[in-house]
């Protein structure tokens, strides 16, 4: 962990957090007495005994003044009784008149958060209610908070929630950015990517994961950089030898040609031709060799405009060529062709003999092979059906994946599970379709390639 600074704990981290949130919480506490007082200097606040004081500064006219509701203020309520405790005038309704008169009667001034002044007038008893609560100055903000202490406490609220809310995005934020560091190590190790330097976090929890993970991804590399190699060397010998047996092939065959052209006997004829069924036989399973080496390997896209007519002629001479010895009737159908197609040429013959070979292979003898070309919505299709006992159902859904030889009514000794493999991937590649399916025509297999009729 070379260059790791200052590393600390998630309980560490969190603790800290806990104690700077403290820490401003107890300034917002100040700051808002210090907010209460600033404003109660300023007259902002009115302080808790402003109504009492108004009472008394006009005491004199309340005790002369026939009406008195323009004195009062208008956040107490009041009533004037006569000397019997009958209401005469005021704000007090009628019940709470004679609870009122029956509590100040028995000398009581105060009734719970509630305050009365008794002031005496002429035949008279005035008692006024009030309350002893810091109130705003402002007549909005008095109508709507009941007092300045819950506006104070409110303020205070909406400051911790603020708090809390900063803070818990400041944490987040904090162990998102050590945690990227976690996560663009899995990612690289999930996409292979080995060869790349270890970065560490400021956390020790963390730190530990990416030490395990660092030792994987050695450990790893050092596995999958040795199955590379051995690969590549096994894949380059097989790929060695293959082409090396053509060569004492192509003698054995030539010679064997040569001897036919000579007056043998029956029995040495026969020989002969079984040794040239064994060479074809041999030089088959070559190819399929190479076609395996090749299939790992993905070849460049080599676009060009090609003439579709020429390119279709060529493929139907090729099939009629390897249908011959099987006494296969191999058949052309095109439709809607387009002139020009741009396409891969060399990849697309591949794929497309690939699978003439299949049906050719899996065709009974003096069968059919039907291979159709047309042209729809932007697409060229290519068809190959033959007159063999078709696909099953598990030939119809893995018959496309590589080495499948699960479909015994179509094996044959030189099937090795590729053709429909390597077709697929040609398909792919070009951002086309490959379909199986039954022919109903023929009643064998029918394979169907959809290509677009120009690649972007």
């Amino acid at each position: 962990m070379e260059g790791v600074k200052r590393q600390k704990s998630i309980s560490k981290i969190f603790a800290m957090y806990i104690i700077i949130f403290c820490i401003v919480a107890a300034i917002i506490v100040v700051f808002d007495s210090i907010l209460f007082l600033v404003a109660a200097d300023s007259g902002l606040i009115l302080p808790a005994n402003y109504y009492e004081q108004q009472i008394e500064k006009h005491r004199d006219d309340i005790a002369s003044v026939e009406d008195i509701s323009a004195i009062i203020p208008k956040e107490c309520e009041y009533a004037v009784y006569n000397l019997e405790g009958k209401k005469l005038q005021g704000t007090f309704s009628e019940d709470k008149s004679l609870n009122v008169w029956k509590f100040v009667q028995n000398g009581e001034k105060i009734n719970g958060r509630r305050y009365y002044k008794i002031i005496q007038r002429k035949g008279e008893v005035c008692v006024v209610e009030y309350t002893l609560v810091s109130n705003f100055a402002n007549p909005i903000l008095r109508k709507y908070v009941p007092s300045a202490d819950l506006g104070v406490v409110i303020i205070f609220v909406i400051l911790f929630i603020t708090e809390i809310i900063i803070f818990s995005k400041c944490f987040r934020k904090r162990m998102l950015k050590e945690m990227q560091i976690l996560k663009d190590t899995t990612i690289n190790i999930q996409m292979e990517n080995l060869d790349f330097e270890m970065k560490y976090s400021n956390i020790i929890e963390i730190n530990e994961v990416l030490s395990a993970l660092d030792k994987m991804k050695t450990e790893l590399y050092e596995s999958l950089n040795k199955q590379w190699k051995m690969e590549e060397m096994r894949k380059e010998q097989i790929a060695a030898l293959a082409h090396d047996i053509k060569t004492p092939l192509t003698i054995i065959k030539g010679n064997s040609e040569l001897l036919n052209e000579l007056d043998l006997k029956q029995d040495q004829a026969e020989f002969n031709k079984r040794i040239l069924n064994e060479v074809s036989n041999m030089e088959s399973y070559i190819k399929s060799l190479i076609e395996i080496m090749k299939s790992e390997k993905e070849p460049a896209i080599e676009k060009k405009k090609i003439d579709l007519k020429t390119f279709v002629k060529e493929i139907t001479e090729q099939g009629i060529s390897m249908s011959i010895n099987k006494r296969l009737r191999f058949l052309c159908e095109t439709k809607n062709l387009p002139e020009f197609a741009l396409i891969d040429e060399v990849e697309l013959k591949r794929a497309i003999n690939n699978i003439i070979s299949n049906a050719i292979d899996y065709s009974k003898a003096n069968g059919d092979i039907i291979f159709s070309v047309d042209f729809k919505d932007k697409y060229i299709r290519f068809i190959i059906e033959d007159s063999g006992r078709g696909f099953t159902k598990e030939g119809l859904s893995s018959a496309t994946e590589q080495f499948f030889q699960g479909d015994k009514s179509r094996s044959s000794k030189n099937h090795y599970g590729m053709g429909l493999y390597i077709a697929k991937k040609f398909i792919e590649r070009h951002n086309g379709r490959i379909y199986l399916s039954n022919s109903e025509k023929l009643g064998g297999a029918k394979v169907t390639l959809e290509l677009p009729s120009t690649l972007s």
